[in-house]
């Protein structure tokens, strides 16, 4: 086998200059497929990495029902703060924070302006271990730096426009408490969080769990909890041993089915990727077709001349296989070594700035070539050149020897 590849490569270098035009096709059609792949892989980085450490966590754990009443934030569906089965959650492998929270509605007023909004009751230090990315989308301060601050809270930065709200202001909150008595207690706005979703932006406030445990009349209880894990690529496998262990009157949701929308998002821009990298590659592989189709007709008294000699037809087959493989391998070779070395400079510089779909936030995209955006494209380039050679590989063994040793 090694004696017909060293063959090959000869022959692909006879003609150096249709071979390097095939060639700098197929690496173009490698390079285009996974420059853009790197940079759409960068883009979901960024929105799973701001759903994952800056918005909903990777896992949350709430009574069952409570996601059928999400929209109304029900207090009703509740768990104790230091409930005994956390343990078994923090145990857990692969779970490095837990953090309680509460969330609640009411209705936010300066005085003389008000909007309706969804607070978000926090724990500062441990919701900083769950959600770690979620103080780089507030200017100011977040819940809890300053400790003798205890009635501090963070709005959404349109929200904190429409009731001037700049930090240092003093907001009133009002909401229903457990038992359905109204209660209102002021606070101080410190920070204006500008991330994610219109919806984030227009309605989030965010509170210390203490004070919204106090405001709703639910000292130590909370509404779920938080889960962040070491490793995202084994949220749901971990989900499913947590469901398994708390059993079915607790609901363990993963970030796919907490923010779907994120999850669509990503199939979706996968499935683009595929198609958009199927035409570079189908252009790449007429090139090799017509290669390999030009090579059999300028060889063909070669061709007769080898098998006069005994060669057998499913060696001229395989030959012609070999060459082409040879102008893939060659091909996409420089074609991933293009495209790393774009990745690696422009990860250098900083990524560039974008706005995924659905969203208000700037993200700095880091290209990325994952091992799934790799290893396919490598995959179909081969198959792709090999069945382009095949037909007139095909051919060149089919010739008869008489024939092709009379042609000019």
């Amino acid at each position: 086998m090694f004696r017909y590849l060293r063959l090959a490569v000869r022959n692909v270098l006879r003609s150096r200059a249709r071979s390097a035009l095939t060639i700098s096709a197929i690496a173009f059609g490698v390079w285009m497929t996974l420059v853009l792949g790197a940079f759409i892989a960068g883009m979901q980085n960024a929105m799973i990495d701001d759903t994952v450490k800056g918005r909903v966590g990777a896992i949350q754990i709430h009574r069952k029902g409570y996601d059928d009443v999400l929209g109304d934030q029900p207090l009703d569906l509740d768990l104790p703060q230091d409930a005994p089965w956390l343990d078994k959650v923090r145990k857990t492998p692969g779970v490095v924070a837990v953090a309680p929270r509460i969330s609640f509605t009411g209705i936010l007023t300066n005085g003389s302006q008000s909007a309706n909004y969804v607070g978000v009751g926090v724990d500062p230090k441990l919701d900083q271990l769950a959600l770690p990315l979620f103080a780089q989308s507030v200017k100011g301060h977040i819940v809890g730096d300053d400790p003798e601050q205890s009635a501090a809270i963070v709005v959404g930065d349109e929200m904190g426009v429409a009731l001037h709200a700049e930090p240092g202001a003093t907001l009133t909150l009002q909401a229903a408490t457990a038992s359905g008595q109204q209660n209102a207690m002021d606070a101080v706005v410190v920070g204006a969080r500008s991330a994610g979703t219109p919806f984030d932006n227009k309605r989030l406030v965010f509170v210390p769990l203490a004070w919204a445990q106090e405001l709703l009349n639910m000292e130590g209880r909370v509404s779920g909890f938080v889960v962040a894990v070491d490793d995202r690529e084994k949220v749901r496998a971990i989900a499913e041993q947590l469901q398994r262990e708390l059993g079915p009157e607790l609901k363990v949701e993963p970030w796919q089915d907490l923010a779907s929308q994120v999850a669509d998002v990503v199939r979706v821009q996968r499935i683009i990727l595929g198609g958009i990298g199927a035409v570079f590659l189908i252009i790449a592989i007429i090139g090799v077709a017509n290669t390999m189709l030009m090579s059999v007709l300028e060889r063909t008294r070669e061709i007769g001349t080898m098998m006069a000699l005994g060669v057998r037809r499913r060696t001229i087959t395989l030959l012609f296989l070999l060459e082409g493989m040879t102008l893939a391998l060659f091909g996409g070779g420089v074609g991933i070594g293009l495209a790393v070395l774009l990745a690696k400079v422009v990860g250098a510089a900083g990524g560039v700035s974008g706005s995924p779909p659905g969203t208000v936030a700037k993200y700095a995209i880091i290209p990325d070539l994952p091992l799934w955006l790799i290893a396919p494209t490598v995959a179909l380039t081969l198959l792709g050149t090999l069945a382009a050679a095949g037909w007139p590989a095909w051919r060149a063994s089919r010739l008869r020897p008489v024939e092709a040793l009379r042609a000019t």
